[in-house]
């Protein structure tokens, strides 16, 4: 009977690490995204005397094989370097496999759709047809979102994900002005009007929302913004990469990347929600 020394979860959680730690995000995310099982052969490794051959089996998911494909040697270093041979079996690489697709069906309004079971892609369109706080043209780009992801058309995904955050990024700067006009003087609406709601730009109007959201941290953090900076700046990455994405720029965005872009909107959209409807009927010291 075989018995690992380091079991697979294992070596799979530790490669993850180092990947990381080296800066290689993409391929960190696919080993994630992966199933790590080891395949122990007949054939004598040459190392040790009676000492046989143990590969690392990455099953990787379809649309990602190509780049792990391409990555094998330094797979095979890093599951080399992770492994503790014996005198039984000593790691000599990896393999590539292929990690099957488990679908659900899913529905939303009136399609009904045949989805992997659990990708990011699934687990938003299920989140979208429970959540009845999300407006419908936010759902509308979500969903589009995912079903072209789902696809492999992660440009075309990337710029509705990006219409989705200006989109949140309008509604919360229209909640936080009747915030203003409940709360604060004539001239301060007025001042919020110009530069935040009639801003020429969306990064301008980021910009000058995250200032006056930042003069009222405390409020803001009632709605579970931590970071306010950081919380805000990531509806900019996303209209960044939405530009990128529209226009002839020769920049290109892995599907991994756009996954975990996707998968921190989820967890997001519910504090914004939650901000957008509480603001306009908020007031102080009345």
């Amino acid at each position: 009977m075989f018995t690992p020394t380091v079991d697979e979860k294992a070596m799979q959680i530790t490669l993850v690490s180092l990947l990381e730690s080296e800066n290689k995000i993409e391929l960190a995310n696919i080993i994630r995204m992966s199933k790590v099982v080891y395949s122990p052969q007949w054939d004598f490794s040459g190392i040790v005397s009676n000492q046989r051959k143990l590969y690392v089996e990455i099953k990787v998911p379809v649309n990602l094989k190509k780049i792990a494909r391409e990555n094998v040697q330094v797979l095979s270093d890093y599951c080399n370097e992770i492994y503790e041979n014996d005198e039984v079996y000593a790691c000599c690489g990896v393999i590539i496999g292929t990690r099957a697709i488990i679908a659900e069906v899913v529905e939303f309004e009136n399609k009904v759709l045949l989805l992997e079971k659990d990708s990011v892609y699934t687990n938003l369109i299920k989140h979208l047809s429970a959540d009845t706080k999300v407006d419908s043209l936010q759902k509308k780009y979500l969903y589009e979102a995912c079903t072209t992801g789902n696809e492999g058309n992660i440009l075309a995904a990337s710029v509705m994900l990006g219409c989705a955050a200006e989109l949140l990024l309008k509604k919360l700067c229209d909640s936080f002005y009747l915030y203003y006009k409940n709360n604060h003087t004539q001239k301060e609406q007025d001042t919020f009007e110009q530069k935040v709601i009639k801003a020429k730009t969306a990064y301008i109007r980021l910009d000058e929302f995250t200032k006056r959201a930042e003069a009222n941290a405390e409020l803001f953090k009632s709605f579970g913004f931590e970071n306010l900076k950081l919380n805000f700046n990531f509806l900019d990455i996303i209209r960044q990469t939405r530009n990128d994405a529209g226009h002839p720029t020769g920049k290109n965005l892995e599907e991994s990347e756009f996954k975990t872009m996707l998968g921190n909107y989820q967890l997001s959209l519910g504090k914004y929600l939650t901000a957008i409807e509480n603001l306009p009927i908020i007031k102080v010291n009345q």
